[in-house]
């Protein structure tokens, strides 16, 4: 799947609040509408490398110059609907460390298969992680014949 960033701030959330928020009030997205992703550039296409089905939104998992993020679908538009038929799925047990925060996810294999991979990739920055979710980029760049 391909995306394009659209927007890149947290007042580009506030339509798709379930309420009307103050300008410093966190919403369902865990941020004010002050807040930014400065990782993301407006215009620029990312490779989606999987989908987290967070507590009240899903992500898309991306990157940007080598930083790994999980990022609201509602600051993209799709370019290119089309997932990798070696994407795993798998719900996340009550009893991990990231539930209820994530309740599913979405991607290449490792991904789902490993019950720690999120964490590591995302709030560890594991190396070993980073690693994977590279080599897997690639491999699906050349399915797209982008890399």
């Amino acid at each position: 799947m391909i995306v394009r960033c659209t927007y890149n701030t947290g007042e580009a959330l506030r339509p798709f609040e379930y309420q009307s928020l103050e300008k410093d009030t966190f919403g369902r997205f865990g941020v004010t509408r002050y807040s930014e992703y400065n990782q993301l550039d407006i215009g620029k296409e990312y490779m989606v490398m999987g989908l987290i089905i967070f507590e009240t939104y899903q992500a898309y998992l991306l990157d940007d110059n080598g930083h790994i993020s999980a990022c609201p679908c509602q600051l993209f538009e799709i370019i290119d609907n089309e997932i990798n038929t070696n994407w795993h799925f798998r719900l996340v047990d009550k009893d991990e460390n990231i539930y209820p925060f994530v309740q599913s996810i979405f991607g290449y294999p490792e991904l789902c298969s490993d019950k720690n991979a999120y964490e590591k990739l995302i709030l560890e920055k594991d190396e070993e992680s980073q690693q994977i979710y590279f080599k897997r980029k690639i491999e699906l760049e050349s399915s797209y014949n982008l890399g």
